[in-house]
């Protein structure tokens, strides 16, 4: 069986991305939850290893907007982010903007309305031509949230 997808009124989008540029680069985040780096510092979710207990894994303090900031330590093009949600406690993630700079000034390139599922895989599509050395992940509606993130990946071409 063939199919043919000639003059069906829609178009191919491609997304171009080579490499997770996150893997191990510098991070910070609005807080830690208790202050304890040992079980909940930014740098868990940018180590590689995607599944995790319910420890070392990114979780910020309980404030109105949390965010994690990665330093790609260069400026690239960005396609999207990959974030794997915690298991549990899942619809944390919500109403996340992908912020991003090259100096101070961040700049929204892309969405995330949620909430997510509990260890859902969430893509966040950047708008194109994004193209920074600092991504930045913080929540942007609500009164008492936190950020929980096992892993997340920003794939560049």
């Amino acid at each position: 069986m063939s199919l043919a997808f000639e003059n069906q009124g829609w178009r191919k989008y491609e997304v171009i991305w080579r490499e997770n540029s996150a893997l191990g680069k510098p991070t910070n985040g609005s807080s830690v939850y208790g202050n304890d780096y040992t079980n909940w510092s930014p740098d868990y979710a940018i180590d590689g290893i995607v599944q995790k207990n319910d420890t070392q894994l990114f979780h910020s303090a309980f404030e109105q907007f949390p965010w994690i900031r990665i330093d790609l330590l260069e400026i690239a093009p960005i396609s999207f982010i990959r974030v794997y949600n915690r298991n549990g406690l899942g619809h944390r993630f919500h109403d996340v903007a992908v912020e991003v700079s090259n100096n101070s000034d961040y700049v929204q390139r892309g969405f995330y309305q949620g909430p997510a599922a509990s260890g859902e895989v969430v893509d966040i599509m950047c708008d194109s031509h994004t193209v920074a050395r600092y991504v930045r992940l913080r929540i942007r509606k609500g009164s008492n949230n936190c950020l929980n993130i096992p892993e997340l990946e920003i794939y560049t071409h």
